[in-house]
């Protein structure tokens, strides 16, 4: 699930800052900074390309054309910042959470580990349902439910074995989320949040943790190999740069899923599969006004047993979501972000006879790529549902990192940021938190692009408020005080 972003439209006041104008006065002096109103210091906070007002933004940014790049030591700097406040934030968690764990039961010590099994459950409940990892309702993981999956791990003495679903590929095909394919600051976060549960962890209970990251890109969605494994080399290059070591492990969905079911199984949920896609594609029709969509789920409903859909999404919360995440074709002698923008501000409103031919057609497009992408999606799923693929995982704790549900323990990669990191861009706000956000508001709010030689000069790493960089030594740089004090959100 982790190519769906809720499709919820919040109140979007305040979401609009002043645009930058123009280049800053005396960029010829060692020195310079721009003045920039509050909000364009920080981030919109959207979850969805659909509660940002589209036709209002502006994309054909001046900041283009002032890039910043990181030298060396400017990287090491920020790296080593982020990976220092992140251990510190790990060893705050452990202390807290020994010292709850001693305060409830009445033994133990606040200097080390818990020794009974129940007590160390104890221990690693509270520091996983801490709000710089929760996401969602804690009432989703109560501490009973922790007992269940946990104890037998911590009894036996081997590492608790977590498994997520994430890290699909960056999702760049409409050019409004992410600049390009390759993962960037918002993934280096996301693994250094990795690396602090494993740290707090380890530190309550020695054998550890052993994470299982299933790669979905491709799961649920067809989607080119050569840019998967691309973006899963870079991903594993961060890992190593911010310590994750052997601890974490990165599969393949489907060769991970075709491995527990066995080859006759896995053959049998492919037949599912294509049985549901062609069902689904029969029942769906031709692409039509997102708000018919309901009408599809209610033809299932009646075709399929109430069993197979309990807990599935729905066809329209699915199409109304990948909406946003397709291509958008091009149009010519037309900025690709704006035209993007007029495309996605209402996608679905293409049968106006006063409206531009091309503009109808390229929203027709948009409607009928998301409505095969979720039919593919919805097909996988039940199949999934069909031959029980969760219920034959080998024992683990399961992290929600979409929305909690009963039975597993909701992640939050990036703390209050509401974005999944590659459903964005990676970026420091104006107070240094590691956040996601979307490339086209960034660019509206007058952020900067972040070069590196670690990521290439094909796509930035980070980007930047303007007020936080300075001009000095004949180059635009980040100002050091924002690198030295970068950091991931507490929640």
């Amino acid at each position: 699930m982790s190519d769906l972003v809720s499709p919820a439209r919040p109140s979007v006041a305040g979401a609009l800052a002043p645009p930058i104008t123009g280049p800053g006065p005396l960029e010829s002096s060692s020195q310079s900074v721009l003045p920039i109103a509050g909000p364009s210091l920080s981030i919109s906070h959207a979850r969805s390309l659909r509660s940002l007002p589209l036709h209002l933004m502006r994309t054909s940014s001046w900041t283009d054309h002032w890039p910043v790049r990181l030298d060396g030591e400017e990287l090491e700097l920020l790296l080593d910042t982020l990976r220092a406040n992140s251990a510190a934030a790990s060893a705050r968690l452990t202390e807290k959470a020994l010292a709850y764990m001693a305060a409830s039961t009445g033994c133990g010590a606040v200097d080390r580990p818990p020794q009974r099994p129940h007590d160390v459950v104890v221990a690693l409940h509270r520091i996983l349902t801490r709000s710089r990892f929760l996401k969602g309702s804690r009432s989703c993981f109560p501490l009973e439910t922790a007992r269940a999956q946990m104890l037998p791990f911590v009894e036996s003495g081997q590492p608790i074995t977590i498994l997520t679903i994430g890290f699909p590929f960056k999702q760049h095909d409409n050019g409004l989320k992410t600049a390009g394919p390759w993962p960037d600051l918002a993934e280096v976060g996301a693994l250094l949040r990795l690396k602090e549960l494993e740290g707090a962890f380890t530190a309550v209970y020695p054998p550890g943790l052993r994470v299982v990251v299933l790669n979905d890109g491709g799961y649920s969605r067809p989607r080119g190999w050569a840019e998967m494994r691309r973006y899963r080399r870079q991903l594993k290059r961060y890992a190593q740069l911010v310590g994750l070591g052997n601890s974490v492990r990165f599969c393949d969905q489907s060769r991970f899923v075709a491995r527990v079911l066995g080859p006759r199984e896995w053959n049998t949920r492919e037949k599912y599969r294509r049985t549901y896609k062609e069902l689904i594609s029969m029942l769906a029709g031709s692409p039509r006004a997102l708000r018919s969509a309901a009408i599809i789920d209610q033809r299932l409903a009646e075709t399929l047993p109430p069993t197979l859909l309990a807990g599935l999404p729905l066809f329209q919360e699915i199409v109304s979501s990948l909406v946003y995440s397709v291509p958008v074709p091009a149009c010519s002698g037309t900025d690709a972000r704006q035209w993007a923008c007029q495309v996605l501000a209402w996608p679905d409103r293409f049968t106006s006879p006063d409206l531009p031919l091309e503009l109808a057609a390229a929203r027709r497009e948009v409607i009928s790529c998301a409505w095969q992408d979720a039919a593919n999606f919805l097909a996988a799923s039940l199949a999934d549902a069909a031959v029980g693929v969760a219920e034959q995982f080998p024992p683990h704790v399961r992290l929600a990192t979409v929305a909690s549900r009963p039975g597993c323990s909701g992640f939050s990669y990036l703390g209050g940021s509401t974005l999944l990191p590659w459903h964005g861009t990676g970026c420091l706000d104006g107070r240094g938190l590691l956040c996601a956000e979307f490339l086209v508001s960034l660019d509206h709010r007058g952020f900067l692009p972040v070069y590196c030689d670690l990521i290439g000069d094909e796509q930035p790493l980070l980007m930047v408020p303007f007020a936080r960089t300075r001009y000095m030594n004949r180059r635009r740089q980040v100002d050091p005080e924002l690198l030295a004090t970068a950091r991931l959100r507490s929640r």
